[in-house]
């Protein structure tokens, strides 16, 4: 069931693979996790190759980066996700979580993260190297990052800023507005439980199988939070 349930048996694709087949395993999966490493191949590209069998790579990047089905954000890590989705996913973008250099950057440069946003906002889809004094990146350290790269994935976990394309893996930033479809950014935002409750059902309907802990990792929500929504859903019938 649980194979089933992501895809697995339906088998792989006859004859020339499109979009269709592409959307066949979003509707399957929900979201995929994007993942640097490259030993073999980009993580995000595997998923599809399981399940439909081999196709063309420009074709899926053109669909994923270009079509406006898609949108890239915080669900499972990183994760490319369908644009209808956008509207579950705004209360995480409000929560407006901080790190240790992006308190740094606001206590110390607070002006400079509205600036990054107008150059994006003026001139994106952008770089981190586009930037107007993107500032140097501490190359001995695995997230040293500059304080341009801080400030627009600021801006991208809150949802003011979202990616366009990821040539070679760059994250290519601009505003949501030029790449997701007004109808979905302007969909109707469900209330935090709601919200939960509708990301916990999405998960149990790709997982066919799961644990209490499963359902909430899937779209990385704590479980204080998802237990409460997961015990109403059950107690409706809803999770059996």
């Amino acid at each position: 069931y649980a194979l089933g349930a992501q895809g697995f048996v339906e088998g792989r694709a006859s004859g020339r693979v499109d979009v269709r087949h592409f959307r066949r395993v979003l509707d399957r999966i929900r979201l995929v996790q994007l993942d640097s490493v490259n030993v073999f191949s980009r993580a995000h590209y595997m998923p599809f190759f399981t399940r439909i069998g081999p196709y063309d790579r420009a074709a899926l990047d053109g669909w994923l980066w270009q079509s406006g089905e898609l949108f890239e954000y915080w669900g499972h890590e990183a994760s490319v996700i369908p644009s209808e989705h956008h509207r579950l996913f705004r209360w995480r973008m409000a929560q407006a979580l901080k790190w240790t250099r992006l308190k740094e950057l606001e206590e110390h440069h607070p002006e400079y993260i509205e600036s990054v946003y107008r150059q994006v906002e003026e001139r994106g889809p952008l770089r981190t190297r586009d930037l107007e004094a993107p500032g140097e990146r501490d190359a001995e350290a695995m997230w040293g990052w500059s304080n341009g790269k801080v400030a627009l994935e600021a801006l991208f976990l809150r949802g003011r800023v979202t990616a366009s394309d990821r040539p070679n893996f760059i994250r290519m930033y601009d505003v949501p507005e030029r790449v997701i479809p007004k109808g979905h950014l302007q969909a109707p935002e469900p209330g935090h439980d709601e919200a939960l409750a509708e990301l916990l059902l999405l998960a149990g309907e790709a997982l066919g199988v799961a644990t209490a802990d499963d359902l909430a990792d899937y779209y990385r929500i704590r479980m204080p939070a998802a237990r409460p929504v997961i015990r109403r859903l059950a107690e409706a019938g809803d999770l059996v």
